[in-house]
């Protein structure tokens, strides 16, 4: 199986040029093809960038920004892999994970895409969540869940016990949907249905609409928990801004024109506030956050972090002992909002659960 990979570059040079060495340091029986699409605007970063590749990486440098989608696009014209990495520039590929990847791939001929399970941290001690699937029935059951605390509650323990059983699985598991930060997609997958990404997304929910052309397709999906990455996954306003700008044309092409999103859209009006604010955390750039364990979660403990009340969805760090840490590198990705923490027992039923928050 020939692998190609391709990378978006956006004035993160630096970044980008880790993400490519993880790829290249792969054990294969054959390297894989690299290419890098620039969408900086800068002559200056294009420079830098190629300072810093391989000379094995082709590097395409685009006159104008056209945004993640197209630019995947433009490198996956210029690919020959029979498999398709994505890798974002502040991903990482840990040791043996492509071989693992193009191995599970290889190995089910109804798997249209695989992926890694995913850490936050360079250590390994915070796994991210899996991936949202923001499908018409998942539409519905969220906007329902929001209508009293009791309902919200039950949907985050739902969406705390698949966390659970991804981050604690030993087999490959299938999910609704994978990152496009970094997957191992079937080229022979993507053609049937109807090619990499849409051009009407400039910048997130692409994946999601790809996700969805996929299992139309007949395809499935699946994590494989014995290949790694890491992914420095940071949170602002701003992101959350630049999602929502995507989402109207995610909504018209797989949401809109059912009865079950007008109703959802009903429900959302009449979502009922979450239960009160968790108690304030102080914290100090550059040191962890240490809670203190009570005894009767010693044994086993789930620390979640979430830029959600609800946790949905949430990092996760499994533990024992009577400290649980939030290394300064993790909670420091996010920024200019409230942040949430969860320290329960790690059972799928939550258990002796506590709760606090912070500003960002």
């Amino acid at each position: 199986m020939k692998l190609s990979a391709l990378l978006v570059n956006y004035h993160s040079a630096e970044l980008l040029a880790g993400a490519v060495a993880s790829i290249l340091a792969q054990d294969l029986p054959t390297a894989p093809e690299v290419i890098v699409v620039d969408n900086s605007e800068s002559e200056t970063e294009f420079a830098h960038l190629r300072s810093l590749l391989d000379a094995r990486v082709t590097l395409i440098r685009n006159p104008a920004n056209t945004g993640f989608a197209a630019a995947c696009n433009t490198a996956f014209g210029h690919a020959a892999g029979d498999a398709i990495l994505l890798l974002n520039p502040d991903a990482r590929l840990q040791a043996g994970a492509l071989s693992a990847l193009a191995h599970g791939l290889d190995a089910n001929p109804r798997a249209g895409a695989v992926g890694p399970l995913t850490f936050w941290d360079e250590a390994g001690s915070f796994m991210l969540p899996p991936s949202t699937f923001p499908s018409l029935a998942n539409h519905l059951r969220r906007a329902i869940a929001h209508l009293h605390p009791r309902l919200r509650l039950r949907h985050s323990i739902a969406f705390r016990r698949r966390a659970l059983a991804l981050w604690t699985a030993r087999d490959p598991v299938r999910v609704q949907a994978l990152s496009g930060g970094h997957v191992l997609l079937r080229r022979s997958a993507l053609e049937r249905a109807g090619g990499l990404f849409d051009e009407d997304f400039f910048m997130y929910w692409e994946d999601s609409d790809l996700m969805q052309r996929l299992q139309r397709a007949g395809y499935k999906l699946y994590v494989l928990p014995d290949a790694h990455a890491v992914h420095h996954y940071d949170h602002h306003p701003g992101k959350d801004a630049l999602m929502a700008r995507g989402w109207p044309a995610y909504h018209a092409r797989h949401i809109a024109g059912h009865w079950r999103a007008w109703l959802s859209a009903r429900l959302e009006r009449r979502a009922h506030p979450f239960w009160p604010q968790a108690p304030e955390l102080a914290v100090q750039a550059g040191q962890p956050i240490r809670l203190e364990v009570p005894p009767e979660l010693q044994s086993g403990w789930l620390l979640e972090v979430s830029p959600a009340a609800d946790f949905v969805p949430a990092m996760g760090r499994l533990g024992t002992g009577a400290c649980a840490e939030i290394p300064a590198e993790c909670w420091q990705r996010f920024t200019g909002a409230r942040y949430h923490i969860r320290l329960a027992a790690a059972a799928p039923r939550l258990r002796h659960a506590r709760s606090w928050s912070w500003q960002g």
